[in-house]
Parts: C-alpha cells; structure tokens; sequence
C-alpha cells in the first residue's frame, strides 16, 4: 500500500470491543445461534469450554445486530472455501472474533475484510520454540535481543498480528506465517503478503489497550497483481477486490498456544 496519510494506514473497525465471556449473561443461546453453532457448542468436551464459545458467538450477533440494525433472525452467517465467516447478503459489513480464555474481541466495520486476534497475557516458557516455527529471522532476532522479562508479552504481541493479518485474508493454513513481516512492537504499518501470485496489503495496528491481554487488528485494504508490480503489461494493477484465486501459497502448521 502505497503512501503513509492516515487514510493510507487507517483501520475501518467502528465496533471494537472486549466481551468478559464468563460474566456475559444476556439472551439465551437458543433464540440467536444457528443450528451449526449450536451443534458446535454440543461437541465441547468441558463446560466452561461450551460457555464461552456460545457466550463469544451470542455477543458476536448482538454486535452486528447494533451495527447493522437487523433482528437478530436475520443475521445469517455463511463460510468462505477456507472457513472465514460472513454476513449473507451484507457483503460490506465485515467483522471478525476472536477470544482466550473468558476474553473475547469484536470487531466491526465497512471496507475491507478484517483480522482480530487476542491472547491473555501469561507466561510462554516454549515462546522460542513457537517463534522459530512461525516468525521470521528478523523477528526471531528481535524477540531473542530483549530482556527476559519482555519476551512473553512481545512474543504474544508479535502472535496476535501475524492471526490478524491471517484471518483478515482468510486462507486458514494455506500461507506460512514466516512467509510476511509484522514486528514485535504495537505499532500500526502496512503489511505485504504473496499469495498465489498476488501482493495483498493490509493495515495491521494495535486493538485498544489493556493491562491483561494484548490484541491485534488487520483490515485487507488492496490487492495488487504480482506480474505488473514487476513490470509486465496487460495485468491490472491495484485493485479493491479482495478475492482470491482457488490456491494459495505454502501450508502452515496449526499450533495452540497453551494457555
């Protein structure tokens, strides 16, 4: 993405919000989630674990009921080919959840599609490990360079921008999240990501400060063909479409992060 003006580097997420999941008690599940989060909330193992999954997605509908003035009968949800959520028939309100633990992030908007993520903050004794999986060198350099006492929380930071840039595209683990850059620090810049032969920019920034958790919003604002950034004629250029051809770039492996 071209240029630094604030609209350059601007995220469109009106709705931003933290849910405390185990103090949220409003409608009762019944009367909101579809029949698949209902199904999905039955295979839960543990019962806390069931609470807030359908606590986190009862919220989620509340939010885009006050957005976009819909009952909540009319809130129908469907899945890309690669699991990202969208409002049927709302294709410009884009949203995104995310929660750890009994933590849950909202957010809402209207241009592009959008990333959240948000980890608790919490000792990560296998932090090097999980980095050399999934940063890059730089970053692997970065975190390894700070005092002992700095790394958990740069290590969840750095975690919760490369999820939020990863949901805002929405290729599940079809992209390697050593394969683009987002640093350690809380800051707001542009992101590259290759995919398919496509440069897609994002917008990637800090979600609203707290002292227990850190969280990360991206928001997919451009997509660029690969062959006319190189030079060649006849390929299109910048475009405000952010659709993916049917393949994408190399496969990541999915890792919790222990809680």
């Amino acid at each position: 993405m071209t240029g630094d003006s604030p609209y350059a580097l601007s995220i469109d997420a009106p709705v931003c919000r933290y849910v405390d999941l185990d103090s949220f008690t409003d409608l009762p599940a019944e009367e909101l989630l579809s029949e698949e989060e209902r199904a999905r909330a039955e295979g839960f193992r543990f019962e806390l674990d069931r609470q807030r999954y359908v606590a986190s997605h009862v919220a989620l509908r509340q939010a885009l009921s006050e957005y976009t003035g819909l009952h909540h009968a009319e809130l129908h949800m469907s899945r890309g080919s690669f699991g990202k959520p969208s409002l049927t028939g709302h294709a410009r309100t884009q949203f995104s959840l995310s929660h750890s633990q009994g933590l849950a992030l909202i957010a809402i908007g209207g241009r592009g599609p959008l990333g959240a993520d948000i980890e608790l903050l919490r000792p990560v004794p296998d932090a090097a490990i999980l980095a050399a999986e999934h940063f890059t060198r730089r970053e692997q350099e970065a975190l390894a360079a700070l005092p002992a006492h700095e790394r958990d929380h740069a290590f969840l930071t750095c975690w919760t921008r490369k999820e939020a840039c990863l949901k805002a595209v929405g290729v599940g683990l079809l992209l390697s999240s050593q394969s683009f850059e987002v640093g350690l620090e809380p800051d707001r810049r542009s992101v590259e990501l290759s995919v398919a032969g496509r440069i897609l920019w994002l917008v990637l920034g800090p979600a609203p400060a707290r002292m227990d958790c850190v969280g990360s919003l991206a928001e997919w604002r451009q997509t660029e063909a690969r062959a006319n950034r190189l030079g060649a004629a006849g390929t299109g250029g910048y475009t405000g479409d952010p659709s993916l051809p049917p393949k994408a770039g190399a496969r990541a492996r999915s890792v919790e992060i222990a809680p």
